[in-house]
């Protein structure tokens, strides 16, 4: 079952990304890497995985790279993803990505302004694989 589960999202990501990596934004290096290794397990090749620890280092990288697929905390320092997500969807250039919410509670405020701005899944930590796995297929797939 886990199997077939990483060949979707695989196929998922494979038909929705055409190549480009995925980013992932987090303040906590437990939780980069822990989606780093949930996305390797499902045959996602780790040169595809980009990391950053706050939204400022994730503009710059935004900046200099197509992503095919973001995943963001909300509550980290310097630029929280609301914040990020706010910034990007405002660029043309950037609307169309798609972004996937990860946070250690569920703010009812922070749903409202996600939802306002087109987010529709969000990841409470702490999750599983298979958690992680079903809101990317639901994210690509909206």
């Amino acid at each position: 079952m886990e199997e077939n589960k990483a060949n979707l999202i695989f196929e998922l990501i494979d038909k929705f990304l055409h190549n480009k990596p995925i980013l992932l934004i987090d303040d906590e290096e437990e939780i980069r890497s822990l989606m780093s290794n949930y996305l390797i397990k499902s045959q996602v090749d780790a040169k595809r995985i980009i990391t950053a620890s706050d939204g400022k280092e994730a503009i710059s990288k935004i900046q200099n790279q197509e992503f095919g697929l973001i995943i963001v905390d909300i509550l980290m320092p310097r630029m929280n993803g609301l914040q990020l997500i706010k910034e990007l969807k405002q660029k043309k250039k950037y609307q169309n990505i798609p972004v996937l919410i990860i946070s250690g509670s569920v703010d009812a405020d922070n749903v409202k302004i996600a939802a306002a701005m087109g987010i529709t899944n969000i990841i409470v930590k702490p999750f599983s694989y298979n958690i992680f796995l079903e809101k990317i297929s639901r994210t690509l797939c909206a």
